[in-house]
């Protein structure tokens, strides 16, 4: 029997809708920094608050969970190794950015946010495209589900049941039927009640003005 016999395949349907979800948002952050006030208005902030929350969770739980594991599998092949160095510096990469963002907020500089939010989207979405590519054909390869699940366990933990209320909303929407059911098949029957009664309701009053920016 060889090593991947045997083994049940990561779900990464998450994965996929967590990073469309970072896409949608780039483009609505895009579109909502063109509105030329004295300051950021309160769509951009809404927007942003809910992407940076989600973006550094995600990325924290793949550096602490998720690509060391993935440096263990990957221990003797030096050529697959050097891929999660790339994924490293990505992330590293789009710190400073994000940091610059944040102080643009502080001071209220709504013309900076264009050219930031272009520097973000741009770094971020090489990064996606990147790890799409590269390195979750990687986890399918060589992870089980069970192992996989430490990542997914990792930001539950982070996101907390406050968290959680908004990023399944969040996460799925714009997303596939497919997607959805997928997703939601995984939570017990009370959460998916919570989600359609007050979950998904309260996400969509929280960011009407920033989802229509774009319109």
């Amino acid at each position: 029997m060889t090593a991947t016999e045997g083994r049940t395949q990561p779900d990464l349907t998450l994965m996929y809708a967590t990073h469309d979800a970072f896409r949608r948002d780039l483009a609505l952050l895009a579109a909502t920094a063109q509105d030329h006030g004295t300051a950021p208005g309160s769509a951009f902030r809404t927007g942003w608050e809910t992407f940076q929350t989600f973006l550094t969770i995600h990325h924290t739980a793949e550096d602490k969970v998720l690509w060391p594991l993935m440096r263990a599998k990957l221990a003797d092949s030096p050529a697959r190794s050097r891929m999660l160095d790339e994924m490293d510096a990505e992330h590293e990469a789009l710190d400073p950015l994000l940091e610059a963002v944040e102080e643009v907020l502080a001071q209220g500089r709504q013309e900076r946010l264009p050219a930031l939010i272009a520097q973000v989207s741009d770094k971020l979405v090489h990064r996606l495209d990147h790890e799409e590519r590269a390195a979750l054909p990687l986890v399918l390869e060589v992870l089980s589900a069970q192992e996989y699940d430490t990542f997914g366990a990792e930001q539950r933990r982070m996101l907390g049941v406050k968290g959680g209320a908004l990023y399944f909303p969040w996460v799925l929407d714009g997303a596939s039927e497919e997607t959805r059911r997928t997703a939601l098949a995984v939570v017990p029957p009370p959460v998916r009640l919570l989600f359609k009664a007050v979950w998904r309701p309260r996400y969509e009053k929280r960011t009407r003005a920033f989802s229509r920016a774009a319109a």
